[in-house]
């Protein structure tokens, strides 16, 4: 039964509570270990009982624990946001937390690679395929092209014999006195 429901819950209020501090009488968590178990019936929090799923190494709820413990460290009472207010004139640069690394298991790896492998499998296959089509195309395309210059090369040699005919008919002509007599 997964418990990501209530860990938004807690996630939401200790969010909003940053930023405009705890209400006065609520007894709120200053650690991770302190939020195991906490609850708040006036804004609808169970409370998490289990140290188990409630640890930043969690492999389903790990992230939003690190989230909510990041939360509980800017837990102040309302009067000291209301000071804190005041006294910053110029807001201040809020940085953006730090990945951490998330500790998973080696089976969880070992299937993360197993899919990146699938992955590439397909991505290769596609490539080869793509390789294939294009080197079939090239091939065709050379078969063509040498058709092309055989044919090409015939055509040069008939008009070289053709140029030479006409060279020995205009000869022949010029040899006669240029007239041209007309044979049926």
């Amino acid at each position: 039964m997964s418990k990501m429901s209530e860990f938004e819950a807690i996630k939401a209020l200790f969010t909003k509570w940053n930023e405009s501090g705890v209400p006065k009488g609520i007894a709120y968590p200053k650690t991770q270990s302190d939020a195991v178990g906490w609850s708040c019936r006036e804004f609808g929090i169970e409370g998490i009982g289990s140290r188990r799923e409630f640890r930043s190494t969690h492999e389903e709820y790990g992230t939003i624990v690190l989230e909510i413990r990041d939360l509980i460290a800017g837990l102040k009472p309302e009067s000291e946001v209301d000071r804190r207010k005041k006294t910053q004139h110029v807001p201040a640069e809020t940085a953006a937390p730090a990945k951490k690394r998330i500790n998973k298991t080696q089976k969880a790896r070992r299937r993360a690679a197993e899919v990146k492998r699938e992955e590439y499998r397909v991505m290769l296959v596609a490539e080869l395929e793509k390789h294939h089509a294009v080197r079939e195309e090239l091939g065709s395309a050379k078969r063509d092209l040498i058709i092309e210059k055989q044919h090409s090369e015939h055509l040069q040699t008939e008009i070289a014999a053709l140029k030479a005919e006409n060279a020995s008919l205009k000869q022949k002509l010029v040899g006669k006195g240029g007239v041209l007599q007309l044979v049926d």
